[in-house]
């Protein structure tokens, strides 16, 4: 599976011209808050001419194209409490306190070190969103180039 992974990501480069990634990199950014909002989500849309943008979308907003027109992917939001290892992370005055480990952070370093860790694999729910998004990506990429619909 991972090879698939891998020949999807290469296929991915090719028609965005950007590494994959940078990608995720670019996904993660927009997903990575310090208190989510439940009603909303990161989009990446992709166009059959290759351009793609990442946003936030709000749940239940459609931009009114079709699958053929774009490919429309939706990944979760993420607070430093979602992966495992900042858990035991609570607000103090003036930032952040890892209460078994005793790190600091100040607001812009959480987040930094959280986007970090996802982008580094540790979080399983952002991995299994990045692979679903490879397979979708393939199918609509693979129907493009059929002439079929998505």
């Amino acid at each position: 599976m991972e090879n698939m992974n891998e020949k999807i990501e290469q296929k991915l480069e090719e028609f965005l011209g950007i590494e994959a990634g940078e990608l995720r990199e670019k996904i993660i950014e927009k997903a990575v808050w310090l208190d989510k909002d439940y009603s909303k989500m990161v989009v990446l849309r992709i166009y059959p001419d290759g351009s793609y943008d990442v946003g936030i979308g709000q749940e239940g907003s459609h931009d009114g194209l079709s699958s053929k027109e774009r490919l429309w992917v939706e990944f979760s939001l993420i607070e430093p409490w979602d992966l495992p290892e900042y858990e035991t992370v609570v607000g103090v005055v003036g930032g952040y306190i890892d209460e078994d480990s005793g790190d600091v952070f100040d607001e812009d370093e959480l987040l930094e070190a959280v986007r970090t860790s996802v982008a580094s694999g540790f979080y399983d729910e952002f991995e299994y969103e990045w692979k679903k998004f490879l397979r979708e990506f393939d199918e609509w990429y693979e129907a493009l180039n059929s002439g079929d619909e998505a």
